[in-house]
């Protein structure tokens, strides 16, 4: 287990900014965090997993149109979360029964922001779904304006959150991949102090990227052309944008399987 203190330590030690056995002070450490949640935000859905789409849940707040996104907590009783999705939340009431995606792929995202800022009193409880979150089999969360992302570890079936770091957490990513942060790190911090790494760590550096690419490269289905599906003589019943849980996308209908 690596804390992010530790991929700190390392990366400061990998320029000999600090001697053996040493500390960066608070304002080193303070900096570095800063630099690591950046890293760290770079890599996922580029390195890591896909772009996160956004969802909404509840309306509170919304105007126009009227009755988006069409429900008030979750669509319906088996409804669970896509990969790769980002909850967008407006709530009015509390949600116990949010069900991550049962089978994810390692890597796969998952992120919720409170956008009305109401979690304190209407809080959610997120459910593993037969995975664990945050090492539990459910989470409930009730700060207001949470913004947290997490992503999914298949080797320890586990939904880990990953940003944003501080210096006490346990560092997300499996120790595999922490010469790469360290590095990652170490580049970041080096100019301030006048130094730069040398060509073998560089090179070492490149084939870490490469193995965690490697790793965490997720296979997604992209939509058809709009021109393919949408044709001129095509039926009325395609205006219906509205239906399925994607709400209000000339995409739905034919992303729902339907074929008319």
């Amino acid at each position: 287990m690596t804390l992010v203190s530790d991929i700190i330590n390392y990366a400061f030690r990998q320029g000999n900014l600090i001697a053996s056995g040493a500390t960066p002070t608070d304002a080193q450490s303070a900096e570095a965090v800063f630099y690591l949640n950046n890293i760290v935000s770079s890599v996922l859905g580029n390195e890591v997993g896909e772009n996160l789409v956004a969802f909404p849940i509840g309306n509170s707040g919304v105007v126009r149109p009227a009755t988006y996104p069409g429900w008030t907590g979750t669509p319906d009783n088996n409804w669970f979360v896509p990969e790769n999705t980002r909850i967008m939340l407006n709530l009015d009431q509390p949600i116990d029964g949010l069900y991550l995606y049962p089978n994810p792929d390692d890597g796969c995202r998952f992120g919720l922001i409170d956008v009305a800022g109401t979690l304190a009193t209407y809080p959610v409880t997120v459910y593993g779904n037969g995975r664990l979150i945050e090492g539990a089999t459910s989470l409930t969360l009730n700060v207001n304006s949470t913004d947290t992302e997490w992503f999914y570890r298949a080797d320890t079936g586990n939904w880990q959150k990953v940003l944003p770091l501080i210096l006490s957490d346990t560092f997300p990513f499996p120790v595999d991949f922490d010469d790469y942060f360290i590095t990652a790190l170490a580049i970041k911090l080096n100019p301030s102090y006048g130094t730069q790494l040398d060509a073998a760590t560089t090179s070492e550096f490149r084939s870490s990227r490469g193995q965690l690419t490697a790793r965490y490269t997720q296979t997604e289905p992209q939509n058809s052309e709009l021109g393919l599906i949408r044709l001129s003589k095509m039926a009325t019943d395609r205006d219906y944008w509205g239906h399925g849980y994607r709400g209000y996308s000339s995409n739905t209908m034919f992303n729902q399987g339907w074929p008319w």
